[in-house]
C-alpha cells in the first residue's frame, strides 16, 4: 500500500555541460514527509523505512544528439535508478523526458541520502528544463 508523499523539484532549469557528471539541486515542493528532508543537492532520510522513489528528469526537447543518462545515487551504494537513452529516441518516446521508479530501504547509516544526478555527451550544453524525485512511504 502506498502512503503520504513528497515532491522534491529543481528550482528552474539547470544548463548541463557535456561529459560532466552534474547533481541537480532539489528542493522541498510542499510538504515534506516526516524523516523526510532537503540537503542542498541531495535528500536525507532521517528515519528508516520502505520507500519508492520516482525519479523525472526533462531535458531540452530540440536538442536530439547524443545520450542522456540519468541516476539516482546513494553515497557509498549502487544507485537506485539509472538509464542512458539516446536523446533522439527519448524525443520520439516522451518528448524528452526520462521517468524511472524504484524502491528501498532508506534512513539505514549506509542509505541515509539520494542525490539526482545527469550526464550527457552532446556536443554542447544542454538544458534540464526540470529535475524530480518524490518519494512515498510504502507500507
Amino acid at each position: 500500500m502506498i502512503g503520504e508523499e513528497t515532491a522534491f523539484r529543481t528550482d528552474g532549469p539547470v544548463l548541463v555541460s557535456p561529459r560532466r557528471m552534474t547533481p541537480l539541486p532539489l528542493f522541498p515542493d510542499g510538504p515534506s514527509l516526516k524523516g523526510v528532508v532537503s540537503r542542498g543537492t541531495g535528500i536525507g532520510f532521517e528515519t528508516v523505512g520502505w520507500y519508492e522513489v520516482l525519479l523525472a528528469v526533462e531535458w531540452d526537447p530540440h536538442d536530439p544528439e547524443g545520450t542522456r543518462f540519468s541516476h539516482t545515487r546513494i553515497p557509498g551504494q549502487e544507485p537506485l535508478h539509472s538509464e542512458a537513452i539516446n536523446a533522439a529516441v527519448l524525443l520520439q518516446l516522451s518528448g524528452g523526458r526520462q521517468l524511472l521508479r524504484g524502491n528501498t530501504m532508506f534512513g539505514l547509516d549506509h542509505t541515509g541520502e539520494i542525490v539526482l544526478e545527469v550526464w550527457h555527451d552532446s556536443p554542447r550544453p544542454v538544458t534540464v528544463h526540470s529535475g524530480e524525485l518524490r518519494v512515498r512511504e510504502l507500507s
